[in-house]
């Protein structure tokens, strides 16, 4: 599978059939949370990350493959300054699946945002962020129904998400940057609100 283009569907035929616990949201919101708490495992600890998170006390090497790829465009789509970077969801037609998807990405995310272990202290916004996210991965998705109303509020939810990860990205990976910059008088990037 192309870092590319990662498939929602591909990647979740993978985890079912190595028995994995989670879905393809669910890992890579896990996958981004480690990115943006500064986390930058080595492939040996992504496969034992993953592999943890997944359930599996092996991740068939397909499967690692994938999840190699995924950290790596994950990466590269935060650093990007287009804001390119997009959550993993599903893109179903039905409005309650792909609203699911987005609750389990958030509680992914903040399980791998845990597990990163950040130890800066976070800006306003982006503790605020934290904590919504904290609130959507609770959310019941399953009672949405397909119309154009629940379709915006998914989206703009979507959309607040998205920047809410990329504005954790930035500032928490900018304050490490800034660390090793003071000591090599390199400046950090801005961050983005």
């Amino acid at each position: 599978m192309s870092a590319k283009k990662m498939s929602f569907d591909d990647l979740a035929n993978q985890i079912v059939a190595a028995g994995g616990k989670v879905g393809p949201s669910e890992l890579h919101g896990f996958i981004c949370g480690l990115l943006a708490a500064g986390s930058r495992p080595d492939a040996g600890r992504w496969q034992k990350e993953a592999g943890e998170f997944l359930g599996l006390e092996a991740v068939p090497a397909e499967l690692n493959n994938d999840v190699q790829a995924l950290a790596k465009k994950s990466l590269d789509d935060f650093s990007e300054k287009d804001f390119s970077f997009e959550p993993l969801l599903s893109d179903s037609d039905e409005l309650a699946e792909r609203g699911q998807t987005l609750c389990l990405w958030c509680e992914g995310f903040l399980h791998g945002f845990g597990i990163g272990k950040y130890t800066g202290e976070l800006l306003p916004t982006s503790s605020e962020a934290l904590k919504d996210m904290a609130e959507i991965a609770q959310l019941d998705a399953e009672g949405m129904e397909n119309d154009s109303e629940q379709e915006r509020q998914l989206f703009e939810v979507q959309e607040y998400v998205r920047m809410g990860a990329l504005n954790i990205f930035v500032e928490c990976n900018d304050a490490a940057q800034g660390d090793s910059a003071a000591a090599s008088q390199k400046p950090a990037g801005p961050t983005l609100h």
